[in-house]
């Protein structure tokens, strides 16, 4: 299952439902129509627009330009059935696990607090192989969203995890729960919050508290530390903990520039291992074209490339990998239909 903190969750939500800051008073105060059908407006309270985001959104738009290679061939079908509820039908040949077929069906709901912000929404796929996973997010008011996720893997439940996020004019606190079985005594608890300091600096503390019969102690609690300076058109960010464990990021992207550029340089004083992750992502808008790339110290490199076929609703991509350290190479190929 992914890390209880959301790092890497099971669905990515971010097409749907994004994170980020809310509305300044004045873009409260002003009407504004429902950007997608249906819809009603929900009007917002209180100001967010100086509000940091949750503690995973401090690397997110680093984590964002790594881009998504995969092997083999890639066939995607999306069908809009109405103006809320969506089913897709993939198709992959490669030699790895994720080759066969997979059905997934989205829905968003009708409260529209922002022009990316829609809510309910339900995301879940499936495969023959008894394989599911499925994430439900609501916007309760404009301070508390939750998020409920579950996984199952050859008919039998994976894993599964409850997150509340409290968001004030310039916190954000979050708590996670995951795996929480009262009778073995086992699971994890996650608590993070955020702040913004200053204008420019955020800061935060991330507590996780892990229980297994399994386990030497058969408990264990780690905590982390967070950092995030943002300058006009830059953010760097760290992330520290007592374990040993050191996270350095930056991001740069100049206004309306095309190029959008993320280093990451993450430290283990336990393993004594470091490794730097140069990526970036360049989009040619009149040639419809997307282009991520990224290199890493330990001698990975990536490359995808989206081209949409406009006005046909058809997104071609071509993916490449090579591993320099394991001689190891892997090319892909996809449409994307919808």
């Amino acid at each position: 299952m992914a890390h209880p903190s959301g790092d890497t969750p099971l669905l990515d939500p971010s097409d749907f439902a994004r994170h980020g800051a809310g509305k300044s008073e004045q873009e409260i105060s002003q009407p504004v129509s429902p950007a997608f059908p249906n819809t009603i407006y929900v009007n917002s309270p209180t100001d967010l627009s100086r509000n940091p985001g949750t503690y995973d959104d401090v690397f997110k738009k680093i984590k964002d330009l790594m881009p998504p290679a995969f092997e083999g061939a890639k066939l995607s079908v999306t069908k809009m059935l109405s103006s809320h509820f969506q089913v897709s039908h993939s198709l992959t040949l490669s030699a790895g696990s994720n080759c066969g077929y997979k059905f997934a069906a989205n829905y968003v709901g009708r409260q529209l607090y922002s022009p990316s912000e829609v809510f309910p929404v339900i995301l879940g796929d499936m495969d023959p192989n008894g394989n599911a996973n499925a994430q439900i997010i609501h916007q309760w008011n404009d301070k508390i969203r939750t998020r409920t996720v579950a996984q199952v893997q050859s008919f039998k439940m994976a894993g599964y995890q409850f997150a509340l996020d409290y968001r004030t004019r310039f916190t954000s606190s979050t708590i996670t729960l995951a795996n929480v079985d009262l009778i073995t005594n086992s699971g994890i608890l996650v608590l993070q919050h955020l702040a913004r300091v200053t204008r420019n600096l955020d800061i935060g503390a991330e507590i996780l508290y892990q229980a297994s019969p399994m386990m030497p102690g058969k408990h264990i609690g780690i905590t982390s530390f967070v950092a995030r300076y943002q300058g006009k058109d830059w953010f760097t960010g760290v992330k520290l903990s007592p374990a040993g464990i050191c996270n350095i990021g930056y991001f740069h992207q100049q206004k309306n520039s095309p190029l959008q550029l993320g280093v990451e340089l993450e430290s283990s004083l336990g393993t004594k291992e470091t490794s730097a992750t140069l990526s970036y992502q360049y989009d040619l808008a009149k040639a419809n074209t997307t282009f991520r790339g990224m290199i890493d110290t330990n001698g990975l490199v990536t490359g995808v490339i989206e081209k949409r076929l406009a006005p046909l609703p058809f997104t071609f991509m071509l993916s490449s990998s090579l591993n320099h350290a394991k001689a190891a190479y892997r090319f892909g190929i996809g449409l994307l239909i919808g």
